[in-house]
């Protein structure tokens, strides 16, 4: 075979497979350890926030507009996945600033070098075929799938951030955000979590959302509005944070609510039917009467040609009023625990993954099947 053939077939047969394996060890350890993972980033957080809280009373720099957890790739040959944090105010923005507060992703970076090294030994077996050169710049761009578990572990970690005195006194700007990616290059960062304390009608704000606009929504801050009634069937929520939102019977069929989370929300009635809403969250939210029918919500959802699991914690309704919500033909990874699930239709339900308490497994009308996919949690 010529070159381009021996790459070709050292991509598909030797490289690929085991990139599919290394992410899913990834991802097993992340899901594992993601509570340890995530207070060690939170002391970090703690640390740099009293920095700046510092700085700022210095006057070196102003109201914080965003912080940054920046992927420093100079690192990689000396064996780190190392992440630097910066903070910005909004005349610093396009300014670099180094700083010695650092996160070392090592729990990542394991499983990146393991797949490397044997993707070295597999390029051997083919006579110099494949150059060095090629193969590195290869790796260099799969390092973001695995960087994938970082954006995870600071989602993850940032409601605990968000309490910390250190993190709540700093002085913000109105819109405010924690940002993770590749060092100074803004294309290849992503939100984490975002404060807006604009004010917002509720009329304007019910009217922006049932404009549907693309992408017009994904990672942002809604809090303190009544946008019930609304139509919102088809709208991206993806990563969204609404706080104390009046969601009363809206429509949200056949939308996409990927990590959206609902903060204390009434969702009373709302109809979420036919919605993709991996890893949303819907904690002590009221629920009641709402329709989840046919949502697609599973968990642990591979992706091998891109790389990607979908599905890294599973729908939360921890504390949620589901009092005769409606399930029926789901496919939801669910975390009921500590919810009213008094008059809940699962009927036809694919509830495989999903965890409720023990006290409950009378209380809710389950099939056997049903009930023997389900983890029963004692109290």
């Amino acid at each position: 075979m010529n070159s381009q053939e021996a790459w070709e077939r050292f991509v598909e047969v030797d490289a690929l497979p085991q990139r599919t394996e290394s992410i899913r060890a990834l991802h097993d350890y992340f899901c594992e350890h993601k509570d340890q993972i995530a207070q060690q980033l939170t002391e970090c957080f703690d640390s740099f926030c009293q920095h700046i809280a510092e700085q700022q009373t210095a006057g070196s720099i102003g109201k914080c507009a965003s912080i940054h957890l920046s992927l420093l790739r100079t690192r990689l040959p000396e064996g780190h996945l190392e992440y630097m944090f910066e903070a910005f105010d909004s005349s610093t923005a396009d300014q670099i600033k180094i700083t010695p507060f650092r996160y070392r992703a090592d729990w990542i970076y394991e499983f990146l070098n393991t797949w490397s090294q044997y993707c070295e030994e597999q390029r051997r077996k083919y006579a110099m075929q494949i150059p060095i050169p090629l193969l590195e710049a290869w790796m260099h761009e799969q390092i973001p799938l695995f960087h994938e578990y970082m954006t995870h572990a600071m989602r993850y970690a940032m409601e605990r951030v968000s309490e910390l005195s250190s993190f709540c006194n700093l002085q913000k700007e109105v819109s405010f955000e924690v940002r993770g990616g590749e060092f100074r290059d803004s294309m290849q960062t992503e939100s984490v979590y975002r404060i807006n304390e604009v004010q917002r009608l509720s009329v304007s704000c019910k009217g922006w959302l049932e404009s549907l606009i693309e992408q017009g929504y994904i990672y942002e801050h809604i809090q303190g509005v009544d946008v019930s009634g609304g139509n919102f069937a088809g709208i991206n929520l993806n990563y969204a944070r609404l706080e104390q939102v009046n969601f009363r019977d809206c429509i949200v069929h056949n939308s996409y609510l990927l990590g959206t989370q609902f903060q204390q929300c009434d969702c009373r009635g709302a109809d979420f039917r036919g919605s993709v809403m991996m890893d949303a969250d819907f904690r002590d939210c009221d629920l009641e009467e709402a329709w989840f029918d046919q949502i697609y919500a599973v968990q642990d959802l591979m992706n091998e040609a891109r790389g990607v699991i979908f599905g890294v914690h599973g729908v939360c309704f921890q504390r949620a009023n589901l009092t005769n919500a409606s399930f029926r033909d789901a496919q939801v990874a669910g975390d009921f625990t500590y919810a009213a699930l008094d008059g809940v239709d699962f009927t036809g339900a694919d509830l495989a993954g999903s965890r409720m308490l023990r006290r409950d497994a009378e209380r809710v009308a389950l099939s056997e099947e049903q009930r023997s996919s389900i983890c029963w949690v004692e109290e």
